[in-house]
């Protein structure tokens, strides 16, 4: 009767391949660019606060919890969107967060006071005339 299940092999357990994805993520170039890019912004982040001598342990540690709380998100839902055949919208979400996490990192870096090109500064609101003449006050967040 159950004839044609012998030999056959059941798909492993959802739980195993969920694992194996998350296993995965040591070898995706997406995922080790965006851990990258949260440290370094974390580090210019720090520096930044130095060199204006604004180190708050309040605001920096809600900093670190946000980075942290995105980091492990998006750690844990990428390799789920991998296993139901979205990695692609996973990649798409990884881009978006390394290009936000690089306009934030050379935003600090031009506090900081390296040189950024004119032409990039027109584009980022911290390092525009705007910002500069009302201050993080009252042309924004800071």
């Amino acid at each position: 009767m159950f004839h044609f299940l012998i030999g056959a092999v059941p798909p492993p357990p959802t739980h195993l391949v969920y694992l194996d994805k998350l296993q995965a993520l040591l070898d995706n170039k997406l995922i080790l660019i965006y851990t990258w890019a949260v440290f370094v912004d974390l580090l210019t982040g720090f520096v930044k606060s130095l060199n204006h001598k604004s180190t708050n342990s309040t605001k920096g540690l809600s900093g670190l919890l946000k980075h942290a709380i995105l980091l492990i998100a998006i750690l844990t839902l990428y390799p789920l969107l991998d296993l139901i055949g979205m990695v692609g919208m996973g990649d798409a979400f990884l881009v978006f967060y390394i290009l936000f996490y690089l306009v934030s990192i050379i935003e600090n870096l031009g506090q900081i006071g390296f040189p950024v090109p004119e032409w990039v500064k027109r584009y980022l609101y911290k390092l525009s005339d705007d910002y500069n003449e009302n201050g993080p006050t009252k042309g924004g967040k800071d």
